[in-house]
């Protein structure tokens, strides 16, 4: 019998298939196309399940979903079991790993050499505790390549992961994005505050709330940024960018960058991955690499700023694509511009 599956669901069982390719050493065309087909579904506009069943074949036009990875979602949605075939990719693997990979710093290999070494439980709660305590009481070091320094990040991103599991629905995240911008801006009224990621794109679930703001005045508005309220934790603090925990186990970023250079900061941290991947493709074809600070000549390494996105893509021959759009499908080509609109 099959159930309904998400969007986010689907996404991280193909995000399992890429991890365990990975810690199995297998093609890394093979992991980034497992790896590019995830981010697409996590972040497309319309419900594959719903989709797939009106007809299946409509799968088919839903890019980097390929014949192979279309044949895992396929039976998955079929049946709400794994295709049979990944019985042997995964009999070795510790079910905490998939956990474990999604903790800052800690890859599919990390995560599966930690399991290969420790003990943990299945269950990924009571794993997570484990790696804490693993730390606290220096395990982790004594493990060949590891090392204090290794430790003591594992121990902090772990701490900080634990604050970042739940994904909040859009309308919540986007209520408080909306709060804390409103803080901000009573003390910066004349400042440019614009939420990134996930929530910027308008997806329907979120997890860290990343705010950018447009202004020369950084380390003032990142110390009034912390001092606001119902602070638990401050995760990171420093020239530019500060991290903090609120009530309810609730990250938040703030990144301050120039004015000139905003509109790079503003395409990079909006995403999505995929789309990212897209562009900078297009961007090597065309001479450029790109970054949060702008689009830089690789044969002159000259870098050009850009205040905003619009004349950011424009200088890669695009009209400006929307946030919600950025789901690393057609929409270069969607949004090219055509010989007569540089007219």
């Amino acid at each position: 019998m099959s159930k309904e599956f998400s969007n986010y669901q689907i996404s991280e069982y193909l995000t399992k298939i890429a991890t365990a390719y990975e810690i199995k050493n297998k093609d890394r065309f093979r992991i980034m196309a497992y790896q590019n087909a995830a981010e697409t579904i996590l972040n497309y506009p319309e419900d594959l399940y719903d989709l797939w069943q009106k007809d299946p074949k409509n799968l088919d036009y839903i890019p980097h979903i390929g014949p192979s990875i279309l044949k895992k979602i396929d039976y998955l949605l079929k049946t709400g079991k794994y295709y049979p075939s990944l019985k042997k990719i995964f009999a070795d693997i510790h079910p905490t790993v998939f956990t474990f990979e999604k903790i800052n710093g800690i890859g599919p290999l990390i995560a599966h050499k930690l399991t290969q070494t420790l003990k943990f439980s299945r269950n990924s709660l009571k794993a997570l505790d484990q790696l804490i305590a693993y730390c606290q009481k220096g395990k982790i070091r004594n493990i060949p390549s590891f090392g204090e320094k290794s430790e003591e990040s594992i121990l902090n991103n772990t701490l900080s992961f634990l604050g970042r599991q739940k994904r909040l629905p859009y309308k919540q995240a986007k209520m408080l994005a909306d709060k804390i911008i409103s803080y901000l801006q009573f003390r910066f009224p004349k400042t440019k505050f614009i939420p990134l990621g996930s929530l910027r794109r308008h997806s329907d679930t979120v997890g860290d709330i990343d705010i950018a703001a447009a202004s020369n005045k950084a380390p003032e508005i990142i110390n009034y940024f912390l001092k606001y309220p119902d602070i638990v934790q401050i995760i990171a603090r420093g020239k530019n960018k500060a991290s903090l925990r609120l009530l309810h186990d609730i990250h938040i970023d703030l990144m301050v960058k120039p004015d000139s250079s905003f509109g790079a900061l503003l395409q990079h941290f909006t995403g999505s991955r995929a789309h990212n991947i897209l562009l900078r493709r297009h961007a090597l074809k065309l001479g450029y690499s790109l970054s949060e600070y702008g689009i830089k000549e690789i044969k002159t390494d000259i870098l050009h700023k850009f205040k905003d996105e619009k004349k950011f893509y424009a200088f890669l021959n695009l009209k400006f694509i929307p946030p919600q759009e950025r789901v690393g499908g057609v929409e270069l080509e969607k949004y090219k511009v055509l010989s007569q609109d540089k007219k």
